[in-house]
């Protein structure tokens, strides 16, 4: 709470007179006509931007292939350290921008590709040239890649009255953050530094080769490789498993290669 009410402060987002116990996480959701200033910061006088605004919340880019390239390539580095160094020519300041990335995309164009619902009427080309909007090193970024199906109409209009499948991922959640904390000396999955990983990370010899016969198939880089090692650790300590098994890379894995990455 302390670090939101800073950051929003400097940028002079909070209003006059705010309780501080009314302030709960950001959630962000900028335009993709926005900016990289306004993304990043920067300016005049330098002031944060989206992505610390979004500091210990969620940066929700709907689109994402509609945003600028400059802009989605202005992500690199806070993805990577939670942070974003701003330099003008009078002026450097570091601010912090250790955000949750949830990120909307259609499959192509028209955004009935393989829908069951509508013929797509792009061309492969077409198709081809929209997804290399948003590049492999932001891919390579993005952890969990899902192929959501639409949602009939009549699903819509239902109304949400089972609150206990919500509640009982919510305990799961719990139960696994506690998990890390204690294996990870106070810190989650995403936390661990690349050279903690083995340490901390023990696989079944089965999952050690399915996760180099993964690397040689699919080209994983060494960012990807680790987080592959954070996802597949993170899904065993959702199952309460002291061991990464096959299964769970095998599930990562899916996830990190999923048809809308192709």
């Amino acid at each position: 709470m302390i670090d939101v009410v800073k950051i929003h402060s400097v940028a002079g987002a909070l209003k006059p007179h705010t309780a501080i116990d009314t302030i709960s996480r950001p959630f962000r959701n900028p335009h993709h006509t926005a900016s990289p200033i306004a993304i990043v910061g920067g300016g005049t006088i330098v002031r944060p931007g989206e992505i610390s605004l979004a500091h210990r919340g969620v940066l929700f880019l709907d689109e994402l292939p509609e945003f600028p390239r400059s802009v989605l390539e202005a992500l690199r580095q806070p993805l990577e350290d939670g942070e974003i160094h701003v330099s003008r020519a009078n002026q450097a300041v570091s601010f912090p921008a250790r955000f949750q990335l949830v990120a909307t995309m259609n499959p192509c164009p028209c955004g009935w590709l393989n829908s069951g619902v509508k013929d797509c009427v792009c061309s492969p080309s077409q198709i081809s040239g929209y997804r290399k909007r948003v590049s492999g090193p932001i891919i390579d970024r993005i952890d969990l890649c899902l192929r959501i199906p639409a949602v009939k109409i009549v699903e819509m209009q239902k109304e949400l009255n089972d609150q206990s499948e919500l509640a009982n991922l919510r305990a799961l959640i719990l139960r696994t953050r506690d998990i890390q904390y204690r294996r990870n000396s106070k810190r989650l999955n995403h936390e661990l530094k690349s050279g903690e990983l083995r340490s901390l990370i023990s696989l079944t010899p089965e999952a050690e080769k399915l996760l180099q016969q993964a690397a040689e198939k699919f080209v994983i880089t060494g960012r990807g490789y680790h987080r592959l090692l954070k996802v597949s650790r993170t899904i065993a300590d959702l199952a309460q498993s002291k061991l990464v098994s096959p299964s769970h890379v095998a599930e990562a894995l899916q996830y990190r290669f999923s048809e809308s990455t192709r």
